[in-house]
Order: C-alpha cells, then sequence, then structure tokens
C-alpha cells in the first residue's frame, strides 16, 4: 500500500499497482510507513490526552444532579 496524508494530517492508503491513483486528491502528500506510524502515535495520544479527569467529571455530574432535581 501507498500511504498519504491530507492536510489535517489523516492517513489514506491506496493499492500499490497504481489502479487507484486516479482517486488520489492533488493536496495529498505521499508519506514513508515510518511517518504514519508517526501520525498514528500521535492521534492515539490526542485520543488518550481527551479523556476527562475524574474533576471534570465530576462536575458534569454536578450539573446532571442538579438537572434532574430541578425535574422533580
Amino acid at each position: 500500500m501507498k500511504t498519504y496524508k491530507d492536510l489535517n494530517d489523516n492517513l489514506w492508503a491506496y493499492e500499490l499497482d497504481g489502479s487507484q491513483d486516479h482517486l488520489i486528491p492533488t493536496e495529498f502528500i505521499l508519506i514513508t510507513e515510518d511517518e504514519a506510524e508517526t501520525i498514528r502515535a500521535e492521534k492515539q495520544l490526542e485520543i488518550i490526552t481527551i479523556e476527562p479527569t475524574k474533576e471534570e467529571l465530576f462536575a458534569e455530574l454536578q450539573v446532571l444532579t442538579a438537572k434532574i432535581n430541578a425535574l422533580a
């Protein structure tokens, strides 16, 4: 597979035989597998760091509890 990245660092893979080359947008950038792995690792870190903290979840719980109590 040939791996490309778009302008937002999203990864796209196409067949090596060139049969899909007509589908590759001109703004896509051909990258190496090492570069693709780096992007994958960075995106995985983004997913991990987006997890809310205990304090954030507790604050959300308090807001929801207040809304529920207001319904009663």
